[in-house]
């Protein structure tokens, strides 16, 4: 009974990292391209595009992890995700929703949603 509830727990998590991962670079990198590109030099603008490609391979990991996360959750020798995709997923989702959360506290905005290109 107890894997049950550990295997929705970290699908959980799971969706949640994938949804920051994917929602926060896309909103900034459409919301900044024309900004990013009004340089002479396209070097930023690259590595940016760079940036979001990569956001884009940890999203897709870790949609593959909350999927596997659910369908082996019946699993009593354990979900079979590495250690490494559980921390990161769980660390960086607890860091950027809590930055988030006092950003809202301090300032009364939605941090990352409430930039604006100078």
């Amino acid at each position: 009974m107890g894997f049950k509830f550990k295997g929705i727990g970290w699908g959980i998590i799971f969706l949640i990292t994938a949804v920051v991962y994917s929602t926060i670079p896309t909103y900034l990198i459409i919301r900044f391209w024309v900004w990013l590109n009004s340089f002479p030099v396209y070097t930023l603008s690259l590595f940016m595009l760079f940036l979001w490609i990569v956001a884009i391979i940890i999203v897709l990991i870790y949609i593959v992890a909350m999927i596997r996360a659910f369908i082996q959750r019946n699993n009593e020798e354990g979900l079979g995700i590495p250690k490494g995709v559980k921390g990161f997923g769980l660390v960086s989702s607890i860091i950027i929703l809590s930055f988030m959360l006092i950003w809202y506290i301090i300032f009364n905005q939605i941090a990352f949603f409430s930039m604006i290109p100078p």
